[in-house]
């Protein structure tokens, strides 16, 4: 948790620049770079930020391409070097070189045993095998949890700096459970549960706007949904971005409205009316994980700056794997005044 706070302030830190000269800059680079570094800190014990740019730039072409691959109907093998094919190989290859050297890291390491996700990975033995995993599944793994473990975290957070800076009535009563609750000093992990506007607020961004927008499961079983037969083994396609706003479950549905997550208002809706991280089984792991770093970071961050989206700029959606910001969020920032 402390490299979560230690993160959002050493960020706030080097916004400085953008205080004293009121340039303006991309919020969502800058969400992509916190979310790394604490993904590299927590998951794997290893600082990241060396390797952001070259990171979150080769995870925005593959997923961009991995995107395209998905719909279309001729699929050309990634060993055939059409340009696209290069450009997938050089983003895959510039991923696997930062995993690649995470692993190696871990495995020349001298000091004190790591107690971290990635050593439990390391020291994991298969039940029926007694064997641990060899490197091409480290590889596997560590990349799933690099990508997942932060790519969907900076989205969920550029789009709430997004949403707040469009709506002062929201900034103000998030600003004033802030001062209630922290004060002056820095959050605790015993602060989360206290600071409901904040998680409400969270919960609203990842309605209007979840980084999971699309994603799918096999029917295990025939079955009918809608009227509709749906045969075993089928492809069923679930939108949280199309149930989120669907105005028979939420009122006014694309108004930024935090207090419908009221334990009252919540209530109301059927239990799936609200899935960013997917439900059942299959639900993300990672998202107690993820909810924490949202209120920490949001609730830091709001302790001591305050966000503004640039005049005439407004970020466009773009549908890719994830639901990312076409251009960014381009924002200015200045200092949070007192209460």
């Amino acid at each position: 948790y402390g490299a979560m706070q230690a993160r959002t302030k050493a960020m706030i830190g080097e916004w400085q620049r953008y205080i004293d000269s009121g340039e303006v800059f991309d919020v969502a680079a800058e969400m992509m770079r916190l979310t790394l570094g604490i993904a590299g800190d927590t998951l794997f014990g290893v600082d990241l930020l060396g390797d952001a740019e070259q990171v979150g730039e080769a995870a925005s072409d593959a997923l961009e391409i991995l995107n395209i691959r998905g719909n279309s109907l001729l699929l050309i093998p990634t060993a055939i070097p059409t340009a696209q094919n290069r450009r997938l190989n050089r983003a895959v290859k510039t991923l696997d070189d930062v995993v690649n050297g995470v692993i190696k890291e871990r495995h020349q390491h001298q000091g004190p045993p790591k107690h971290d996700l990635l050593q439990m990975l390391m020291d994991a033995v298969d039940g029926d095998t007694g064997e641990r995993m060899n490197d091409e599944q480290l590889r596997d793994e560590v990349m799933t949890l690099l990508l997942a473990g932060h790519e969907t975290t900076a989205q969920a957070l550029s789009w709430t700096w997004y949403l707040l800076s469009k709506s002062p009535a929201v900034q103000r009563k998030l600003r004033t459970e802030n001062a209630a609750v922290l004060g002056d000093r820095e959050i605790k992990v015993d602060d989360i549960p206290k600071l409901v506007f904040t998680e409400q607020v969270v919960k609203e961004a990842l309605r209007l706007y979840p980084p999971a927008w699309l994603f799918s499961r096999t029917a295990k079983e025939e079955d009918t949904i809608g009227g509709y037969t749906i045969p075993k083994g089928s492809t069923v396609m679930l939108s949280p971005w199309v149930m989120h706003r669907n105005p028979s479950l939420w009122e006014n549905p694309d108004a930024f409205d935090p207090e419908r997550f009221s334990d009252e208002e919540s209530k109301k809706r059927p239990r799936f009316a609200w899935f960013p991280f997917a439900a059942g089984p299959r639900m993300c792991i990672g998202w107690h994980f993820a909810m924490m770093e949202l209120v920490t970071a949001v609730a830091t961050t709001v302790q001591n700056v305050k966000l503004t989206l640039a005049p005439g700029f407004e970020p466009e959606p773009e549908p890719t794997i994830t639901l990312r910001p076409a251009d960014g969020v381009k924002m200015t920032v200045k200092r949070a005044s007192p209460g």
